[in-house]
């Protein structure tokens, strides 16, 4: 029989909270035959929040039973994360997305003849513990990629063409409704965060330099890095400003190879994509999600090989979808998409430095929250194993040098 760490499942989760659901959604529904709650991942697939898989054996009223799975996100109990959030409460938009704004995108299309598809399906459990209760995806043929491989080119482009979708319709939904509530144009760039998000990058960029003679040509970006750990959170406060000059979008903010699932049919062929893990939207640039993404999720020899291929491949269209949807405005030109890409550079060395060196990262049971912002001796051995990671350091041989020429690291 196989076993489940269920250490995690957090202890107010039963059954019973999901009684109307499975009225609401289950035909000829009668009870809960049984239920189960473990991890929903391995250590070092998550750290933001508690992912728990739930598994309901229902009986129906004709005697027969049907199972039904769900994936519920809570948040952490860790003290340091409680200190370090400081009060912020991480379901405050999520459920927002998938309740209002996701609904919202896919009409869009749906009245412009497109059927697009943006999310799993959302449920609201009763009780007032924060949380987001999900469709469990894969019982829809949905997994994530590798991100220690990282994704190749067909996939990356799937993606962009689904993150195209997603940005044409954010903007055209701006237009309708006038403007984002202000949570959505601060993004995580609240002042009760700035002390957590100062701990991290600034932590990871110490760490880059500790570890910078482990990579090709230190000392051509020594200097440059270490006036880069003096800025890096002004720099990254001052690129959540929206610029309304720009063409502006609601990013996903996190869009890296664990927050996006492919759907794949009998024959392994690929149907479908969605993000997943829509806490942190943020409008703005779409400069944030491209850069993001292809620094964070592609395979290393083809990130920088095809970035300006691939950018050429994501405007060509978001222009068909804001063309689609009939969006009002100057649609933004290939050239505009490039000059934001500089403008907003901070999220090329930001990336690099932070959601990079964790996707590369072997699961192990180090990988827990304190130790990824904690200043323990444990933790120093984590951030240590994350920069000198050898994967890590194939993808650092060739980011480096395409920052430094494109001026990435001038700040």
């Amino acid at each position: 029989m196989a076993s489940f760490d269920t250490s995690n499942v957090p202890k107010w989760l039963e059954g019973q909270l999901f009684e109307e659901i499975l009225k609401e959604n289950v035909p000829k529904y009668k009870e809960i035959k049984e239920f189960k709650a473990y991890a929903g991942l391995p250590a070092g697939e998550n750290y933001s929040t508690i992912i728990t898989r739930v598994e309901i054996c229902v009986e129906l009223q004709d005697g027969s039973t049907t199972t039904k799975f769900f994936i519920l996100k809570t948040a952490h109990e860790s003290e340091l994360y409680k200190e370090l959030s400081e009060g912020t409460d991480c379901f405050q938009y999520e459920p927002v997305v998938y309740d209002e704004i996701i609904p919202a995108f896919e009409k869009l299309y749906e009245d412009a003849g497109k059927d697009v598809r943006f999310g799993a399906k959302y449920f609201k459990l009763a009780t007032k513990k924060g949380h987001l209760l999900l469709e469990d995806l894969r019982q829809r043929n949905f997994k994530n990629g590798s991100r220690l491989e990282g994704l190749d080119i067909k996939h990356a482009k799937q993606v962009l063409k689904k993150m195209a979708e997603w940005h044409a319709a954010s903007a055209v939904h701006k237009e309708n409704i006038g403007k984002y509530d202000d949570g959505y144009i601060i993004g995580a760039y609240k002042d009760g965060l700035r002390k957590a998000i100062s701990i991290f990058f600034e932590g990871m960029t110490k760490y880059m330099l500790r570890c910078l003679h482990l990579y090709e040509n230190p000392e051509e970006y020594r200097e440059k890095i270490e006036k880069v750990l003096l800025c890096v959170i002004d720099e990254l406060w001052k690129a959540y400003i929206v610029d309304d000059n720009d063409f502006n979008v609601l990013n996903h903010s996190d869009c890296w190879t664990n927050n996006i699932m492919f759907q794949y049919d009998e024959d392994a062929q690929l149907l479908d994509t969605y993000f997943v893990d829509h806490a942190m939207p943020k409008y703005g640039s779409p400069a944030q999600d491209l850069t993001y993404f292809i620094l964070s999720s592609l395979q290393a020899d083809i990130k920088i090989k095809q970035f300006d291929h691939l950018i050429q491949y994501y405007h060509e269209n978001l222009v068909e979808n804001l063309e689609l949807l009939k969006y009002p405005k100057e649609k933004p030109s290939l050239k505009d998409i490039h000059l934001m890409l500089h403008k907003y550079r901070i999220w090329g060395f930001t990336t690099t430095v932070g959601v990079l060196a964790v996707a590369l990262m072997d699961s192990s049971e180090m990988s827990t929250f304190d130790n990824f912002l904690g200043e323990s001796e444990d933790g120093d051995k984590f951030k240590l194993m994350m920069f000198t990671n050898k994967r890590y350091i194939q993808h650092l041989n060739v980011i480096l040098p395409w920052l430094l020429n494109r001026g990435g690291l001038d700040f």
